[in-house]
C-alpha cells in the first residue's frame, strides 16, 4: 500500500507540474530532480540497494516543502505525501 500511496502522490505531482501552474524554472527544476531521485530509490530498493532512512533525499524533499509552503502550497502538500510515503517504505 505505501508503494501505491508513493506511485499516487508522484503522479498528482507530475499532474501539478503539467497543469500549468505557475512556478518559477529553478523551482520546476528542483521537483523534477527530486522525482527522479525518488524513481532512483524505488529502483535501489526494489534491487535491494535500499538507502539510508533519512539520508539526502529526505532532508531535500523537506528542503523543497519548506521552499514550497508559502510560495505553492499544493506542491508542498503533495511533496508532504510523497514524504510520508517514502517514510513508510523505509527510504
Amino acid at each position: 500500500m505505501p508503494r501505491q500511496e508513493l506511485k499516487d502522490a508522484l503522479g498528482a505531482l507530475r499532474q501539478e507540474l503539467d497543469s500549468g501552474e505557475q512556478i518559477g524554472p529553478d523551482d520546476r527544476e528542483a521537483l523534477v530532480q527530486a522525482m527522479q531521485e525518488i524513481h532512483e530509490a524505488l529502483d535501489q530498493a526494489d534491487t535491494g540497494d535500499e538507502p539510508p532512512v533519512g539520508g539526502p533525499l529526505s532532508r531535500r524533499i523537506s528542503a523543497l516543502i519548506e521552499n514550497f509552503e508559502t510560495s505553492h502550497p499544493k506542491f508542498a502538500e503533495i511533496l508532504s505525501s510523497v514524504s510520508e510515503s517514502l517514510a513508510n517504505l523505509g527510504i
